[in-house]
C-alpha cells in the first residue's frame, strides 16, 4: 500500500497534506529543540531530587536556602482535514519549560517556549522578587502584588518594595514602586498605546486581627511623571491618533474599612469605603483654595486643579447566621466618574443591592435558598436612559433517600431601560424604552447506588427558558423559548473499568426560526497496571436541524456529525506523564446548502514535573 504519492502528498480517503513542505518547514526546528532540551535536562539533572524543595528555614526567619519547581513539556501533532483551510499545520511540535526558583529569599522564574507554528521561540524572565520574614516583620522587593481595599489598591503588579509589620493586633503595611513604565510610539506605527511612567505609594494601618473584628485605614497616592511622550510620525496628520495621546494623571485615595463580629460570630458586618480625589490632567490650572478657608498645607499635600474631581465608592456586607437560617445582605455603590489608579479598571456609575437567605432543614437533607438582586446605573440622572437590573431566584435541594436526590430552581431576570427627564424635551434623544424578561426553570433528579463491586448512577436534567422582549414602537413578536433535556448513565467498577452513556435533546423557537438538536454519546475506559495506564474511548453522534422563514418559503438546514476520541495516559513515575490522544470528526450535510468535512488529529504529549 502506497502511503505517499510521487509528488510527496499523503494519500488517504479524502485526506491529504504535503509531507515534503512540512518537512522543509519544520526541519529548522530540531536543532533549536535539541539545544533547549539538552540544556534543560543538564540543569535539572544537576540538582538532586532531594534539593529541589528544601523544607528547612534559616534561623528564626521564613527564608529557605533554595527551592526549585517547574515542568517541562514536549508535544507533537499530526493533523489532516478536507476543509479548504485547516485550523493548524499538518505537522507540528511545541516544547516548553517553566521554572520557579528561589535562593536565600530571592524569587524568580523563567518560561521558555518553542513552536514550529507562528509563535516560534519565546522566552520570559521578567519577574524578579525578594521576600523574607522574621517574627512579625515581612519584607518584599521586586515585583509585589499588594491588596489594600476593593476600591483603592488591588490587582496591580508594583515593581518596588513592600513592608508589613504585625506586632500583636496592630499592623502596618507600606508599599511603593512603579506601576507603569513610559511607552512612546514605535516608529511610524500608530497602533501602540502610549503611557507615562506611573509611581504609586501607599500605606495601611489595621487595628485588630484580619480574620476577626478590626478597623483599617489606607492611603494610596499615584502620579504620572510628566515626561513628554514621543508620538508617532503619523500623529501630526492623523487626528484620530492625536486624540489618543494621554495626559498625565494624579490620584489620592483614602480608604477606611472595618469588620465587626458580634453575638458569638453569629452576626458579621464588614464595609470597604474609598474617597478618591482624581486629577485628569496635571497640566491643568491649579486652584487657589485659600479663599475657601482651606489651610495651605492641604495644597502642599495635593494640588487641586481645574480637572480635579472627588468621588466615593462603598461596599457594605452583613451576614446573620442563626441555624438553620442564614441571611446575607449586601450593598455596593460606585459614584459616576469614580477613578482609582490603584485598580486596572472599575465600572463606575453603578449600584446594587443583594439579599440572599438560606434555610437548611431535616438535618441538612433539605436546603432552600433564594437570591434577590436589584441594580441600576445613571445614579445622578445625567444620562438620557437608565438601566435597571432585577434578578430573583429560588433553588431547592433535597436528599430524599441515601440513593435519590432532587434539585430544582426558578430564576427570573428583568432588564429594563427607561428614559430620564432629560430626554423629554428633545425627541432626538428620546430613545425607545425596552424591557427584557427571562424566565428559567430547571429540574435535576439523580439516583446512585453502590453494589458489591461497582457504582451505578442515573441522572436526568431538564431546563426551560422563556424570553420576553418588549421594545417601544416595535409591534412584531420578539419572544423566544428554549428547552433542553438530557439523560446519562455511569458505571464504575472497582477493578478500574468504567462505562458511560447519554442522550440529549435541545429545541427552541424564535420569530421566523426553529431549531432542534439531538445527540447520543457513549464511552468506556479501563485502568491497567495499578492505574499507571488509563485508556479511554469516547464516541458521539449528533444531528441539528434549523427551519427559517423567508417570505412564503421555509428554508431547512440539517447536518449530522460523528466524532470519536481515544486517549491513553501512562505515568511511569509520580511526576511524569506520557499522553497519546486521537480524535476524528466527520460532518455530513443532510439537507440544505453547505459542505461536509472530515478531520483527524493525533497528539503525543510528554510532561515532566519537578
Amino acid at each position: 500500500m502506497r502511503i505517499f504519492s510521487s509528488n510527496g502528498y499523503f494519500v488517504g480517503k479524502n485526506l491529504r497534506f504535503n509531507a515534503k513542505a512540512v518537512y522543509l518547514k519544520t526541519g529548522k526546528f530540531y536543532s533549536g529543540l535539541l539545544v533547549i532540551l539538552l540544556v534543560s535536562a543538564v540543569l535539572i539533572a544537576a540538582v538532586p531530587q532531594r534539593m529541589q524543595a528544601q523544607d528547612g528555614t534559616i534561623a528564626d526567619t521564613n527564608i529557605r536556602l533554595y527551592t526549585l519547581q517547574g515542568n517541562m513539556s514536549l508535544q507533537t501533532h499530526a493533523y489532516s482535514t478536507t476543509r479548504v483551510a485547516g485550523f493548524r499545520e499538518p505537522l507540528g511540535m511545541l516544547a516548553s519549560m517553566n521554572l520557579n526558583y528561589s535562593l536565600l529569599g530571592f524569587r524568580s522564574g523563567m518560561s521558555v517556549r518553542y513552536s514550529t507554528e507562528n509563535s516560534q521561540f519565546r522566552q520570559s524572565m521578567n519577574r524578579v522578587s525578594f521576600r523574607a520574614g522574621w517574627r512579625w516583620i515581612d519584607v518584599a522587593a521586586g515585583d509585589v502584588n499588594p491588596t489594600f481595599n476593593r476600591f483603592s489598591l488591588r490587582g496591580l503588579n508594583v515593581r518596588g518594595g513592600e513592608v508589613q509589620l504585625s506586632p500583636g493586633s496592630f499592623s502596618t503595611h507600606f508599599v511603593f514602586g512603579r506601576v507603569n513604565k513610559k511607552v512612546d510610539a514605535f516608529g511610524d506605527a500608530d497602533f501602540r498605546t502610549l503611557s507615562y511612567e506611573r509611581w504609586l505609594y501607599g500605606t495601611r494601618l489595621r487595628f485588630g486581627s484580619e480574620s476577626r473584628s478590626h478597623f483599617g485605614l489606607g492611603v494610596v497616592y499615584a502620579i504620572d511623571r510628566d515626561d513628554e511622550l514621543v508620538p508617532s510620525a503619523q500623529s501630526g496628520d492623523n487626528f484620530a491618533f492625536a486624540g489618543r495621546i494621554p495626559v498625565p494623571e494624579e490620584n489620592l485615595t483614602i480608604s477606611p474599612d472595618f469588620r465587626l463580629m458580634m453575638f458569638g460570630n453569629r452576626v458579621e458586618m464588614r464595609a470597604e469605603n474609598t474617597v478618591s480625589v482624581f486629577t485628569r490632567d496635571t497640566r491643568s490650572e491649579a486652584l487657589d483654595l485659600s479663599e475657601a478657608g482651606i489651610p495651605d498645607f492641604v495644597s502642599g499635600l495635593y494640588r487641586v486643579r481645574t480637572s480635579t474631581r472627588a468621588n466615593f465608592a462603598t461596599l457594605i456586607n452583613t451576614r446573620f447566621n442563626f441555624n438553620p437560617l442564614t441571611l446575607a445582605v449586601g450593598f455596593e455603590r460606585v459614584q459616576p466618574g469614580f477613578r482609582s489608579l490603584g485598580l486596572r479598571n472599575i465600572k463606575d456609575d453603578d449600584q446594587s443591592l443583594s439579599i440572599q437567605p438560606q434555610l437548611m432543614l431535616l438535618s441538612g437533607r433539605l436546603g432552600i435558598s433564594s437570591s434577590l438582586r436589584f441594580g441600576r446605573d445613571n445614579l445622578l440622572n445625567q444620562r438620557v436612559s437608565t438601566l435597571y437590573r432585577n434578578d430573583m431566584a429560588v433553588n431547592v435541594q433535597a436528599q430524599l433517600s441515601p440513593e435519590l436526590s432532587l434539585a430544582g430552581g426558578y430564576n427570573v431576570l428583568i432588564n429594563s431601560a427607561r428614559n430620564t427627564g432629560t430626554a423629554d424635551d428633545d425627541t432626538l434623544l428620546n430613545y425607545p424604552e425596552q424591557t427584557i424578561i427571562s424566565h428559567n426553570f430547571s429540574l435535576q433528579p439523580s439516583y446512585t447506588w453502590v453494589a458489591s463491586s461497582s457504582t451505578h448512577s442515573f441522572s436526568v436534567s431538564a431546563m426551560y427558558q422563556a424570553l420576553n422582549i418588549d421594545i417601544d414602537r416595535i409591534d412584531r413578536d420578539l419572544n423566544s423559548s428554549f428547552f433542553t433535556t438530557s439523560f446519562s448513565y455511569n458505571l464504575s467498577v472497582f477493578s478500574g473499568f468504567s462505562l458511560n452513556g447519554g442522550v440529549n435533546y435541545a429545541g427552541g423557537s424564535s420569530p421566523g426560526s426553529d431549531f432542534s438538536v439531538t445527540g447520543l454519546t457513549v464511552g468506556l475506559g479501563h485502568a491497567f497496571f495499578d492505574r499507571k495506564v488509563n485508556v479511554n474511548l469516547n464516541g458521539g453522534l449528533s444531528q441539528n436541524t434549523t427551519e427559517s422563514d423567508f417570505g412564503d418559503q421555509t428554508l431547512r438546514q440539517s447536518q449530522r456529525q460523528l466524532n470519536g476520541n481515544a486517549s491513553a495516559i501512562y505515568r511511569p513515575a509520580r511526576q511524569s506523564t506520557i499522553r497519546l490522544t486521537a480524535r476524528t470528526v466527520s460532518n455530513t450535510q443532510i439537507q440544505g446548502t453547505g459542505m461536509g468535512f472530515q478531520e483527524f488529529e493525533v497528539r503525543i504529549i510528554i510532561d515532566q514535573r519537578f
